[in-house]
């Protein structure tokens, strides 16, 4: 089966995917495409001498008619996040470029599947599905899927086990107010209640929502765990593994576009999984959602 991958946005996070997805060998064809063209015309061919180490057949940069073609198409163009700034104040910018980008994507291939990974994600997620003329089943942003990465980690650093035997999702909003769903953490199969305390919990979460922050404060950008996050989402959608993953997604019982756990296939959005949350997580989550819905509001 031909495996076709379209980037719009090739700055450090799309070249990032891009090497990301050659590494992995689950291309065929990688089609980038830049406001700047002079930027992606060096992306592609310095993505193209790595050819010779992958089974990709070829990298293009593209137009939005080929772009339109592709079976899953990532939109990562944006101004990215600065050193402690919020994701939310990306809005504007960020809008701006996704209505350009969402105006040349009419008439796309109707079983392309869209991935949103330009912040703010959920906002932006939001309007992708509401303006863009695709099944709604058929968008996404990644959301805490990243987030819920950077969790496991730190729970496998902070009780020095292997990472394989952390199961946790932080739900919600990508940014500030994530949940994180202790009630649905286990380590080997256990209760986390087992092995850590509320404080334990609080410095946890906390550590979970500056990630991102620290990264920029010392390299001034993300693009590797994003990267890898986008393209584990690209293998689970070619090979139809049917995983449950925490992705952005509209969501019924909090009307708006936030992260909970879905089943993921070739189709994209299987089904959403339902979950038992405790008050106090249920609460923190419908906080979550009433920030998102204020500012979904203004597109509605």
């Amino acid at each position: 089966m031909k495996h076709s991958v379209a980037i719009i946005g090739v700055g450090t996070v799309g070249s990032s995917i891009a090497s990301t997805l050659l590494s992995k060998n689950l291309v065929a064809e990688l089609i980038l495409l830049d406001k700047d063209e002079i930027r992606c015309a060096g992306q592609v061919k310095d993505l193209s001498d790595t050819l010779g180490f992958s089974y990709a057949g070829k990298v293009v940069q593209g137009t939005y008619e080929r772009v339109k073609q592709a079976d899953i198409i990532i939109i990562s163009a944006g101004r990215p996040q600065q050193e402690s700034e919020s994701r939310l104040l990306l809005l504007d910018t960020n809008k701006r470029i996704l209505d350009t980008i969402i105006k040349n994507l009419k008439g796309l291939n109707k079983s392309a599947i869209l991935i949103i990974v330009s912040n703010p994600l959920d906002i932006l997620t939001y309007c992708a599905l509401k303006e863009l003329d695709l099944p709604r089943r058929q968008m996404f942003g990644t959301g805490t899927y990243l987030d819920s990465q950077r969790l496991r980690c730190i729970i496998s650093e902070r009780l020095n086990v292997g990472l394989d035997s952390i199961q946790a999702m932080a739900l919600g909003e990508h940014g500030d107010s994530l949940v994180v769903a202790w009630s649905l953490t286990r380590v080997g199969g256990l209760s986390i209640e087992n092995f850590i305390d509320e404080k334990d919990k609080i410095s946890i979460e906390e550590e979970v929502k500056r990630s991102a922050h620290k990264i920029i404060q010392g390299k001034g950008s993300t693009s590797y765990g994003i990267a890898s996050c986008v393209v584990s989402l690209c293998q689970m959608i070619f090979y139809a593994t049917h995983d449950i993953v925490p992705v952005s997604w509209y969501q019924p019982e909090f009307d708006a576009c936030m992260s909970m756990p879905v089943v993921l296939s070739d189709k994209g959005i299987e089904s959403i999984v339902p979950v038992t949350l405790t008050a106090e997580e249920l609460e923190h989550l419908n906080k979550s959602s009433r920030l998102l819905r204020d500012y979904q509001k203004k597109y509605d």
